[in-house]
């Protein structure tokens, strides 16, 4: 593992997960237009490394960040570092393509754009162990960086081992400063939802959670997907609903202001 910098060089978050396909996308988009809206100063996204997509599509997490946040300052390529052809994890996708990623480097310029920002969201690909190489994971950049972690859970069953693991395994690389966020995930049809049960399981898994891993647990995200066409006017309504949605989550914006 890398060591430590001296010192951040501005504010900032790592949102990372405890596995794929949890809203972590729709969940840095959403924080990073709410900064964007109600704090003074420049916030910045980043995508350290994004795969299986191309620059440009609907399936981009560059794309979505760019429109989900409402920034008009950058474009879809200042946002990411590295874009992959293979949806793989970012080693085994790098090595695909006879390219090796460099944690140092990737290190150095999350510390150039903690300095050139005001506050900085990062997005993790995948989970807390999703590895960049042979011996560095999402876990160590956020570590090297400094920068608290916000982990994406599922509202599920079986989530209290995997967020506990998840917690521990951030801690180990030198994460000091860590909450925990249930996704947005369509659990099941609407016909099928039974609020009642659900809110009751939440309870039960955030209960569970913060004993166990002692961490905080700071709510549960809407199932608000990002639109799934390139139009303008369904984006600025997604933001909208986003602010609307997410007002209640005071647990959420709390933790959040303290560290931006």
């Amino acid at each position: 593992m890398m060591a430590l910098l001296d010192g951040c060089f501005g504010k900032g978050i790592f949102i990372s997960a405890t596995g794929t396909e949890l809203g972590k996308t729709v969940l840095a988009s959403g924080i990073a237009h709410w900064m964007h809206i109600h704090k003074l100063g420049e916030t910045a996204l980043w995508k350290p490394v994004q795969s299986g997509v191309e620059l440009g599509t609907l399936e981009a997490d560059s794309y979505r960040l760019l429109k989900g946040s409402g920034l008009t300052n950058v474009g879809e390529r200042d946002l990411v570092t590295w874009t992959l052809r293979e949806p793989l994890a970012p080693w085994a996708a790098a090595k695909r393509e006879g390219l090796e990623i460099s944690m140092s480097e990737l290190v150095v310029e999350g510390e150039r754009r903690l300095q050139a920002a005001d506050r900085l969201v990062v997005e993790g690909a995948g989970g807390v162990a999703v590895p960049l190489d042979a011996r560095h994971t999402m876990a160590d950049l956020a570590a090297a960086l400094q920068l608290p972690m916000l982990i994406v859970a599922a509202p599920l069953l079986g989530t209290v081992s995997h967020t506990v693991t998840a917690v521990q395994y951030a801690r180990s690389k030198g994460v000091k400063d860590v909450a925990v966020v249930f996704g947005a995930m369509l659990i099941k049809p609407a016909a099928e939802w039974n609020k009642t049960a659900y809110e009751q399981q939440l309870y039960e898994n955030t209960e569970m959670i913060q004993s166990i891993a002692e961490v905080p647990v700071v709510g549960a995200v809407p199932y608000l997907p990002h639109p799934n066409r390139l139009d303008e006017d369904m984006w600025i309504n997604w933001r909208k609903d986003w602010l609307r949605e997410t007002a209640h989550l005071t647990a959420l914006y709390d933790w959040l202001n303290v560290r931006l």
